[in-house]
């Protein structure tokens, strides 16, 4: 319930917010400061995403309990160190003090590093089910847990990407803003 509510407020932040970006962006004339409204407006969409995708995995505990599966230890571990990582990535995406491309780097990395493990974990779930030692409904659910971890991943790469972008524009000066190079983007 709990985090039903948080959620909720997550998702009414993200519409003032969008609303007062939106407003703000209808009178920027700047091209520096359209890129910085466009970025914030973009960095609020994928917290949107990311609590949804939380709200996702609470659910799944739930379903879990209401359905009487138990998942094995070693898929417990697994999901234990995909907790692990993305909560590291959160962790150092609200890490104010990095240096944008270094953080940028860093982050990437950890999501690749999710990716990977979403990989390997559902091929070592396929060979479960093929060994005939896991559930049928179990493995769906799971897979479905380790979409939605890999998903908080791509959005927290997004925002550091809009980040680094938001900091590099800053850094130039107001007059004539317009940057010529991007920050690659991630597509999710």
């Amino acid at each position: 319930q709990k985090v039903k509510e948080k959620e909720e407020y997550v998702d009414f932040l993200n519409r003032e917010i969008s609303k007062y970006i939106s407003k703000n962006m209808a009178h920027e004339t700047n091209t520096q400061g359209s890129r910085i409204l466009s970025a914030y407006f973009k960095v609020t969409s994928n917290i949107e995403r990311i609590s949804d995708h939380a709200m996702n995995v609470c659910g799944y505990s739930e379903w879990l309990k209401e359905k009487d599966v138990r998942f094995s230890k070693e898929v417990k571990e697994e999901i234990l160190q995909m907790q692990q990582t993305c909560e590291e990535l959160l962790t150092l995406l609200l890490n104010e003090n990095m240096e944008a491309l270094d953080g940028l780097s860093r982050i990437s990395a950890l999501e690749q590093k999710m990716d990977d493990m979403t990989e390997d974990y559902r091929n070592r779930m396929m060979h479960r089910i093929q060994e005939g030692t896991a559930s049928g409904e179990g493995s769906v659910l799971y897979t479905e847990m380790l979409t939605d971890f890999e998903r908080i991943g791509d959005h927290a790469l997004n925002i550091a990407q809009e980040m680094t972008e938001v900091r590099l524009a800053e850094s130039l000066p107001f007059f004539g803003g317009a940057r010529s190079e991007s920050v690659p983007k991630c597509q999710s």
